[in-house]
């Protein structure tokens, strides 16, 4: 940490001094913001100055170490407001929350994450955040987010939801002095990313702006897929993996065969469009399953679309154990874009059909060989899937 109590409780900050300065300041006594124990100036040639508490520290909130880069990007956020002139408070400790930001911009609670962090606790403190008016914006360092080809569970539950872009993650990089944004963020049954990233150098531009930028951003992606080659991939992984006998593939089938369907034998619509709901923790598989139960029962029924949102929400509801944490989006921002997308994907499945009066549901065949999923791959093969934000979703 940066900041400390001296002995007449006056906050003392080594932000902004000189080596020389700090070392001539080690003898004086500092005390912790957080818990009033003492602590004592690192002054060392690796790390940034900073204080530190002794090694049998209780403290709640500082008792682990801050990594290099932790520090550094503190620094980093700190000057950046003070070019702007930006009043922030450093490390502003929230007695009423019994925690402190790295910065604290207003209501902007920002978190720079360089360390591991469990989904709970991830979860806590955001929540504690809203629950307080705060709101806060994470920053993933490099060791949580370095490669963008790959989100780890605690950076997916990072991330944010924006109409207009779509999933999206903060970054900060110290080697290349960049802030970026991953945006309208998708994964394939691989777990590979599929991102669109825009990245501002270090003091290059207004920060509250950047922070902006997923809700007034006019930018319009189109990402284009062969929709054919995507669905047969995972089809293929599927099979190969119940072969295997993998054992989460294994429990997928036991609730399949509850449900009187086969892995490798279900409706067309289980395995479109070969790009998994970016929310789901479990195969988006067990999401459709409770929906396809409803689909059958209520086979050549025509609904009004409110009854049919009802429904499907109700299902959504029942099932939210299947889903990330994600304590940054809204849940019920989540279950509009579950509720857009198992829309879209029944439609073009031509499982639910628009008429004069309302939407007709129709299941088709209620069992289906390998040899019509193939014949029906074969017959899209050629077909492309176009993901858009905020455009819809759309087949070609």
């Amino acid at each position: 940490m940066f900041n400390a109590y001296s002995k007449e409780k006056k906050v003392v900050t080594l932000l902004n001094l000189t080596r020389t300065e700090i070392e001539q300041m080690k003898d004086n006594k500092y005390f912790c913001p957080v818990c009033d124990h003492p602590v004592r100036i690192k002054n060392g040639k690796v790390k940034l100055p900073h204080f530190s508490h002794y090694n049998n520290s209780t403290c709640s909130i500082y008792s682990e170490g801050e990594t290099l880069e932790h520090l550094a990007l503190k620094a980093v956020f700190a000057k950046w407001c003070e070019k702007e002139a930006i009043e922030y408070e450093l490390e502003k400790y929230l007695p009423a929350l019994n925690q402190r930001p790295d910065l604290l911009i207003g209501n902007i609670a920002l978190e720079i994450q360089c360390s591991p962090l469990s989904a709970q606790r991830l979860v806590e403190r955001t929540q504690n955040y809203q629950k307080h008016g705060y709101i806060v914006i994470w920053i993933c360092g490099k060791k949580l987010f370095s490669n963008h080809q790959t989100l780890n569970e605690l950076a997916k539950n990072l991330c944010y939801y924006s109409d207009r872009v779509g999933f999206y993650l903060w970054s900060a990089d110290l080697d290349k002095e960049e802030l970026t944004i991953d945006y309208h963020i998708e994964e394939d049954f691989k777990k590979k990313l599929y991102s669109t990233k825009k990245s501002w150098s270090f003091y290059s531009y207004f920060l509250l702006e950047i922070f902006n930028f997923p809700k007034n951003s006019n930018v319009y992606i189109q990402r284009k897929y062969k929709v054919g080659q995507l669905i047969n991939a995972y089809y293929s992984e599927l099979n190969r993996k119940l072969y295997r006998r993998d054992e989460k593939i294994r429990k997928l089938q036991s609730e399949l065969y509850n449900n009187r369907l086969h892995l490798i034998q279900l409706p067309n619509w289980f395995y479109y469009p070969g790009l998994p709901l970016f929310c789901c923790r479990e195969s988006d598989i067990l999401l459709k399953i409770g929906i396809w139960n409803l689909v059958q029962f209520f086979d050549q029924n025509v609904f009004k679309y409110s009854e049919l949102i009802q429904l499907l929400k109700t299902n959504l509801d029942q099932s939210a154990g299947l889903f990330y944490e994600l304590p940054n989006i809204p849940s019920e921002i989540l279950q509009i874009y579950c509720l857009n997308q198992m829309l879209r994907q029944l439609i073009v499945c031509n499982h639910l059909i628009r008429v004069e009066n309302g939407w007709k549901i129709e299941i088709g065949f209620s069992k289906y060989s390998i040899s019509d999923v193939r014949k029906w791959l074969k017959k899209i093969e050629n077909k492309c899937l176009i993901t858009a934000t905020p455009i819809k979703n759309v087949i070609r």
